[in-house]
Parts: C-alpha cells; structure tokens; sequence
C-alpha cells in the first residue's frame, strides 16, 4: 500500500473514533440529564398523606353532584342514611383507594392569604376518611390549574400551603348517588335469538313483528310476519329485522334513580304513562322496558323493568336506536315470492284481455336446472323471454307504504296476475295509486305497499307481447 493510501486509511479511521466518541457522550449526556430530571420530579413531590385502605371505615365527601356518606360494615360499604341502599362496592372501592396516598405534584404556595383565587374557599370537592382509631383525615379540592397540571388542593385546617394534585381524586368522587348504585343487568340477548319484538309509541304508530316456523302466514320465507303497524301481517325480511335486533343487545342501565318503588317518581319521571314500551323476546328470555321522560341534559331516559321496582336511567342514544325503525326496512323485499321451479302456470287480466303461460319444466343433467318449456293457447312462447318477464314480476320489491289519506286515481285494477305453483296458488292484483309514479298491489288480499309505476308498465307489455 502506498504511503498516500496509508495516510488516508489512518485518517478515516481516526474520524470514526471521534463521531463513535461524539455520539457516546451525547448519550450519556442525555441519560444524565433525564435522570437529573426524574430526581428533581420525585424531590418536588410531596406526600400529603397516607393510609391504608383496610383501616377507613367512613368516608364522607361533598362534591359538585352530591353530599353522601359511607359507612364500612365487616366488608361492606353501606350509605349512612339508607342502610338497604345497594351500593355498588367496586366504585366505592376505587373511590377509597384513590384516597390511601395522595401527593402533591408541586407545591404552590406556603403562605396563602386568598383561598378565593384557586377556589378553596367553596371547595368542588372535601373528602374526609376515617380510620378505625377514629382518626379524621380531610382534603379539599379547588380548581383545575390553568395550565392542565391539576387541582388546587389543601389539607386539614392548613389553609396556608395550597398544593397541586392529580385530578383523578376529584374525578373519582364525581359522582351523584345514582352513579353509585347497583343497577340490575338486562338480560343480554344476540340478534339472531330475537324471536319476537313489539315497540308501543305514546305519539306515532307501533311496530310489532314475530317469528313463528310452524303456523306464520310466511313460514315457506322466513317464518317472520310483521303485524304492525300494518292492517294485516306482511312478511319480514331476515336480514333487515338482524340488523334492527342489533339495537337490543349490549344495552344496560347506565345509573339508578331509586331502587325501590316510588309511585310519586314514576308519575315525576312520567313512567306511569310511558312514552314508549318495549319488549322484546328470544326462546328463553323475555324483557319489557317502559321508557319515560328525559332527563335535563337529554343524556339520557328515565326507565323501568318489568318485574323490577326500581327507576333507571339509559343512554338517550340507546333508546333512540331501540324505538327509531323504520317499517320498510324490515319488510321482505319481494312482493310476490315466487320460484319458478314450481310454477305451473301464470294468469294474466291486462287491458280487457286474459294470457295464460303454461309451463313445464325438464330437469338437465346437472340436476340442479331446468329447462322450460311455455306456452299460451297451446302455442311455444319464447321461454327465455318468459322466464325475463317472470323474474322482473318476482322480485317487485315495495317502493313504499300506502298512505291512507292519498287521493288515488281510480279502483278499477290495472292487471291481475295468478301464479299457480305445485303448492300454493299466489293472486297479485295491480291497482291505480297517484297516477304517476306508483300502483298500489295486493298480493292475496293484503294491500300495504305500492310499487314502482314504470318497472310494472314494462313488465305488463312484455308478458302481453310474449309469442
């Protein structure tokens, strides 16, 4: 190697010594510093008390939602003034817990002429334990610090040394005896275990729909008739009642009001005259909610249980899922529901004159399609057309329901169609509804939807120009 290469070599060499060297110093620089950090954090803060959780047998606090008091009996926290009152042990548990060591994370101020400034002359929060040596232990808690870091906080009769703390105490005393009540489970149910559903409205109309596999008029679909707010039972769609279901499972109470019977509050929180009243049912659970009034905030629906005395409050977004439905959505999505597997012939009445389509069928070689054959009048029609013109027919779905008040143009039917399958016979009847845009359509005698007004015209001339 020559001696200019050496030279080189020694050069880049010695540079990656410095930048390792840089580096390494810059790390332990950094290291030093955030040790030097933490240390100065722990120095500043300081324990204004602790406690052990065994010991507090009382606990007493007045906050911005209410004033209560909890006495401890063996294991059991009980509300002084109710001893029946069912507390709900796991909350008051953190509640205490959050009392057994609190630190402040800087102190503020140690001569402190003006409690008004941090809001410590009206505290948001005094919390006072007692231990089983009757020893009373206080803190009072003021604003949340301007800069996020905390509350304002003193103890005992020390109004001079204003400390910052964590906001969890305050947030865990930030309850109302409602929040602190064991309230009872509704029953939890899946969708598809939903075998029965009715939803009574105070205002507006009913919804009803029930599943029954052996005696439903639409047993050979779902076995799902939807009864209200219908004059007569239509056939309910699975998938749109699922997704309706899904609005009743996981929903709960999210507080108490009272745990007991109180006629004067169901009057106050208008439960002896319910809004809504919903029940609902699977193979082994049954569950009916009477829904009252809002609360102030509209956060939230006064309810009760049947077979429960208590008053409870829902999330309003839980029960506006429940009652909000639209009808239509549940409806199954074909009027006619017809396979034409087993259609034997079609009938048709259409501007004064009558069609009839008879139809055989020959099974192909796969086993699983047909091959058919129609005629009319003893002649072969085209099959594929029919069998295009029979498909639009089966899957009219409804376009909406019929309004009662609408002024129709006229009763005289426009068509009537009469499929006869191996099984059942199916009569639709088409009749003039605003003369525009839809029809009105019975299908065996129940007339709840109309249809749309140019896929029928359509499909009426197809079957009448079938050759």
């Amino acid at each position: 190697m020559s001696r200019k290469k050496r030279q080189t070599v020694t050069l880049l060499v010695l540079c990656l010594v410095l930048i390792a060297a840089g580096v390494g110093y810059y790390a332990l620089i950094r290291h030093q510093a955030a040790q030097e950090k933490a240390e100065k954090a722990k120095e500043s803060a300081k324990e204004l008390f602790q406690l052990s959780s065994d010991d507090i047998n009382k606990v007493e606090y007045q906050g911005e939602k209410s004033s209560l008091t909890f006495d401890k009996d063996g294991k059991t926290w009980k509300l002084s003034s109710d001893k029946n009152y069912p507390v709900n042990q796991d909350r008051i548990t953190d509640m205490i817990d959050e009392t057994t060591g609190v630190a402040a994370t800087k102190t503020v101020t140690t001569s402190c002429d003006d409690l008004t400034q941090y809001n410590l002359d009206k505290p948001d929060l005094t919390v006072t334990v007692t231990d089983t040596s009757g020893q009373k232990t206080t803190i009072y808690v003021g604003m949340e610090s301007v800069s996020g870091g905390g509350r304002y906080a003193y103890c005992g009769g020390d109004e001079k040394k204003v400390y910052l703390i964590s906001t969890s105490l305050y947030s865990s005393f930030d309850y109302s005896l409602g929040d602190l009540m064991t309230v009872p489970d509704i029953p939890s149910v899946q969708a598809d275990e939903i075998r029965y559903l009715k939803v009574e409205k105070q205002k507006g109309k009913n919804f009803e729909a029930e599943y029954d596999e052996k005696d439903s008029p639409y047993k050979d679909i779902y076995g799902w008739s939807i009864k209200q707010p219908y004059t007569q039972p239509v056939a309910g769609d699975k998938d749109g009642l699922q997704n309706l279901f899904g609005s009743y499972t996981n929903i709960g109470f999210n507080a108490g009001v009272s745990y007991k019977k109180d006629t004067a509050l169901e009057k106050k929180y208008g439960l002896d005259q319910p809004q809504y009243t919903v029940t609902f049912r699977t193979a082994k659970k049954n569950v009916t909610l009477y829904i009252g009034k809002e609360n102030n905030d509209q956060s939230s629906y006064y309810v009760k249980m049947k077979g429960k005395d208590g008053i409870y409050l829902m999330e309003a977004s839980s029960v506006s899922k429940m009652i909000t439905i639209n009808p239509l959505d549940c409806v199954y999505q074909r009027l006619y529901a017809g396979e034409q597997e087993k259609l034997n012939q079609v009938e048709l009445s259409y501007q004064g004159k009558k069609y009839t389509f008879d139809v055989s069928k020959t099974k192909k070689k796969s086993e699983t399609e047909y091959t058919y054959t129609v005629t009319s009048d003893g002649k072969k029609v085209d099959a594929d057309k029919f069998t295009t013109a029979y498909g639009v027919i089966s899957y009219l779905a409804p376009g909406g329901n019929i309004d009662p008040k609408a002024s129709v143009k006229g009763n005289e039917p426009v068509a009537q169609f009469t499929f006869h399958e191996d099984k059942k016979d199916t009569k639709m009847i088409v009749y003039p509804y605003d003369g525009q845009n839809f029809y009105r359509v019975s299908v065996n005698g129940v007339m709840q939807f109309t249809v749309d007004k140019n896929a029928v015209d359509k499909v009426l001339k197809q079957f009448a120009s079938l050759k």
